[in-house]
C-alpha cells in the first residue's frame, strides 16, 4: 500500500497548496491594488493643487477686471484722497459692483468688498452689505494687492470656509494704487461637487473637526476629521498625506488629504479625495463576485479541470485496486482454502504490508492449535465409573464396582475357564470336521499396568471345558467383543488393535480386583468392551483425538480404570 499512501499524501500536499494559494495570492494582489489606487489617488491631489491655483488666478483675473470699472476707480480714489462722505460713496459704488456682478450667486461668488488706498472698506456686495469703514489692512492679502501684487488666500471662519481673490486698482493716471478689490468665493458643495465631476473621486472639506461639505453623505464620515488630525504632522511635512484606508459602514475608502494653501492651513482647513477601494479579494468575496460570464466555456478550463480530477480519481483507484483489494481478495481465498483442507498454509511472502502481517498471524495461529498439547479431559480425570455405569458409582463418584453392575451373580471362575471366556471357544470351520481339541490355554501373570501384552491371535480355538472349581463356582460366559459402535459383533468387527487393547484392559482389571481382594462376579467382556467403546467415540468426538486409551490402576486399595485421548 506503499503507492497508494503516496498517491494520496501528494494529492494532499496539492490540495493544500490550491487552497494557501486561494487564501494567500488575493493579498499581495489586494496590495498591489491598494498600491495603484495610491497612485492614482496621489494624482489625483495633485490635480486638485493645480486646479486651485488656477481657480484662484482666475477669480483675481475676475476681480482685476473689476478694477479697471471708471466709476469704482473713482469712487476709491475720491475714499482714499476723503474728499467725499464714506456714506455716498459706499451706496454708489456698492451699486456700481452689483451692475458689473449681476450674477453672483450663480457664479459662487459670496461677496465683492471694495477697500480705498488706507484700507478702509468702502462697499460690500454679498454679506454684510450694510457694513463698511473697518479696516483690512492687516489681512495679507489685501496688504499684498496694496504693494501692487495680485494674490489669494483661504479664509475659514465662523464654519465657514471662503477662497478669496485680491487685486489692485490703480488710478486713471496709472500712477498710484487707489484701492483693493476682494472677492470670496464659496468653498463648499460647488467646489466638491466640480471636483468629483473632474477628478474622478469624491470629496470632502474639512474645517477643524467638522465636515463641512462632502459628495458622501456626511453622517458617514464621522471618523474622517480624526483620521485628519492624527496625520496633522504628516501633512504639515509633506503637504500632505499618503493614501489612508477609511472605513465607511462596510465600505472601504482610501483617502488623502491636504491642507488648505494660506490663513486656511492656520485654521486647520483641509479638504480630502476618497475613494471607494475594491472588495477585499478573498475567496469568498471573489466567488461571491463571481458572474455567470466567467463560467462560460470560452473563458473557463472546464475540460482540464475535469480531466485533471478525473485522471486523479482513476489513479487513485488503480492503486488501491492493485495493493488493496486485489490482495485482500487473494488473502479471503486462501482462507477459504485453508477452511476446506485444502491448503495447509498461507504464503505469507505474497503480501506485504498490514496483509503480510495479518497471514503471517493467521499462520501463526493455526500452528498453535495444531501443534499445542491437548487439554486434559474431563474424562480422563475420572475412572472407569463415569464410563461403565454411573448408577453404579460409589458415594464419592470416583470409584466403581463393576460386580454391582450384572446380575446374577455367577460363581467364580477358574484361571482356566476364564482363558476360554476370553478368547471364546470358535467353532470347527465349515467343511473340516471335528479334530482333536487344542490343549489348555493358559494365562500368564498380568503385572500392574501400564503394561504392554501381545495382542493375542484372532484365530478360532477348539474348545477347552475347564475342570470345575472347588467348591461348585461356575466360571462367567464371555461373550463375542463388541464393535466399534457398541454393537454385538464378533472379534473381526474390531482391528487387531483395539481387540488386543480391551482383552488386555480386561484382563488386568479382572487379576487387579483380585489381589485386591475385590470379588469379579458379574463381570462381562460384553459389557465391559461396550463401555470403552463408547467411552472412547465420546473422547474422540470431543476432543477431535485419533483414539483413546485405558490403563488400570489401583486406587485406595480397589482396581480403577483411567481414559486419555490419544492425539497422534
Amino acid at each position: 500500500m506503499f503507492l497508494s499512501k503516496i498517491w494520496f499524501i501528494l494529492v494532499g500536499l496539492l490540495a493544500g497548496v490550491a487552497v494557501t494559494a486561494a487564501f494567500v495570492a488575493p493579498r499581495p494582489a489586494d496590495r498591489h491594488i491598494e498600491q495603484l489606487e495610491g497612485q492614482r489617488m496621489d494624482r489625483a491631489q495633485y490635480a486638485a493643487e493645480q486646479m486651485l491655483k488656477n481657480d484662484a488666478r482666475r477669480w483675481i483675473d475676475y476681480v482685476a477686471k473689476l478694477g479697471i470699472d471708471g466709476k469704482v476707480i473713482d469712487a476709491l480714489d475720491a475714499a482714499t484722497r476723503g474728499t467725499s462722505e464714506l456714506r455716498p460713496l459706499h451706496d454708489s459704488l456698492r451699486n456700481r459692483l452689483r451692475e458689473l456682478v449681476p450674477d453672483r450667486q450663480s457664479i459662487g461668488v459670496e461677496s465683492i468688498i471694495a477697500v480705498d488706498g488706507k484700507g478702509r472698506v468702502v462697499a460690500r456686495v454679498g454679506d454684510d452689505e450694510g457694513e463698511f469703514g473697518e479696516s483690512l489692512a492687516g489681512a495679507e492679502v489685501v496688504a499684498d494687492a496694496l504693494r501692487g501684487y495680485f494674490s489669494d488666500d483661504v479664509w475659514g471662519a465662523n464654519n465657514r470656509l471662503r477662497r478669496i481673490g485680491a487685486a489692485p486698482v490703480l488710478a486713471k493716471s496709472h500712477d498710484r494704487i487707489v484701492g483693493v478689490l476682494v472677492v470670496a468665493v464659496e468653498t463648499g458643495k460647488r467646489l466638491a461637487e466640480m471636483w468629483k465631476r473632474n477628478l474622478g473621486v469624491e470629496v470632502a472639506i474639512v474645517l477643524r473637526k467638522t465636515v463641512l461639505s462632502s459628495t458622501l453623505p456626511e453622517a458617514l464620515l464621522t471618523q474622517l476629521p480624526e483620521v485628519i488630525h492624527e496625520h496633522a504632522a504628516e501633512i504639515a511635512s509633506h503637504k500632505r498625506t499618503r493614501a489612508l484606508p477609511l472605513y465607511m459602514g462596510n465600505e472601504r475608502l482610501l483617502t488623502v488629504a491636504a491642507a488648505f494653501a494660506g490663513e486656511a492651513s492656520e485654521q486647520r482647513a483641509y479638504y480630502v479625495l476618497m475613494t471607494k477601494k475594491s472588495p477585499e479579494s478573498d475567496p469568498w468575496a471573489l466567488l461571491s463576485s463571481t458572474s455567470s460570464d466567467d463560467l462560460k466555456w470560452g473563458k473557463f478550463p472546464w475540460l482540464p479541470l475535469g480531466g485533471g480530477i478525473l485522471g486523479i480519481i482513476a489513479i487513485g483507484l488503480i492503486l488501491q485496486r492493485r495493493e488493496v483489494d486485489g490482495p485482500l481478495r487473494r488473502l479471503r481465498n486462501e482462507v477459504h482454502h485453508m477452511a476446506k483442507q485444502e491448503l495447509q498454509k498461507i504464503d505469507d511472502t505474497k503480501y506485504g504490508g498490514k496483509l503480510g502481517g495479518i497471514a503471517r498471524d493467521i499462520n501463526a495461529t493455526v500452528e498453535h492449535f495444531t501443534h499445542a498439547p491437548m487439554p486434559k479431559s474431563e474424562t480422563a480425570k475420572k475412572d472407569i465409573s463415569a464410563i461403565l455405569d454411573p448408577k453404579a458409582a460409589s458415594a464419592d463418584g470416583k470409584s466403581f464396582d463393576v460386580s454391582q453392575a450384572a446380575q446374577p451373580k455367577p460363581a467364580v471362575l477358574a484361571p482356566a475357564a476364564m482363558a476360554a471366556s476370553l478368547f471364546g471357544t470358535p467353532k470347527a470351520a465349515p467343511g473340516l470336521g471335528g479334530g482333536p481339541p487344542p490343549p489348555p490355554l493358559s494365562i500368564p501373570q498380568l503385572s500392574p499396568v501400564p503394561f504392554t501384552v501381545p495382542a493375542p491371535s484372532l484365530a478360532p480355538l477348539a474348545p477347552t471345558p475347564p475342570p470345575p472349581p472347588a467348591g461348585g463356582a461356575q466360571p462367567p460366559v464371555l461373550p463375542p467383543p463388541v464393535g466399534r459402535r457398541g454393537n454385538r459383533a464378533g472379534p473381526s468387527e474390531l482391528d487387531a488393535e483395539d481387540h488386543a487393547h480391551f482383552r488386555q484392559v480386561f484382563a488386568a482389571y479382572v487379576d487387579l480386583r483380585q489381589k485386591c481382594g475385590e470379588s469379579i462376579a458379574g463381570l462381562s467382556l460384553d459389557r465391559f468392551a461396550a463401555k470403552l467403546q463408547s467411552n472412547r467415540e465420546q473422547l474422540v468426538a470431543k476432543h477431535g483425538c485419533r483414539t483413546a486409551r485405558f490403563t488400570v490402576y489401583e486406587k485406595d486399595g480397589k482396581a480403577a480404570i483411567r481414559a486419555a485421548p490419544v492425539k497422534d
